[in-house]
C-alpha cells in the first residue's frame, strides 16, 4: 500500500476503531505505521521501534 490518500483513509478508519476499543493514538504511533505502510522503513524497523514506544510508556508509568 503506496497510495497516500488509500494510506491516510486506512489510517483514519483503523484510529476510529482503536478509539471505539478505548485506547488512544499517539502521534508517535500515528507517524510510525505511516512510515512503514509508505515503505519508509522495513517490517523489521518497525517492530523494533513499536517495542521502543512501548518500552518508554512502560517507563512512564
Amino acid at each position: 500500500m503506496n497510495d497516500k490518500p488509500s494510506i491516510e483513509k486506512a489510517m483514519k478508519n483503523a484510529k476510529a476503531s482503536i478509539e471505539l476499543e478505548g485506547y488512544d493514538l499517539t502521534e508517535e504511533h500515528e507517524q510510525l505505521v505511516r512510515k512503514s505502510l509508505l515503505g519508509e522503513i522495513s517490517h523489521e524497523q518497525f517492530v523494533e521501534m513499536a517495542l521502543e514506544l512501548v518500552q518508554q510508556r512502560k517507563d512512564r508509568k
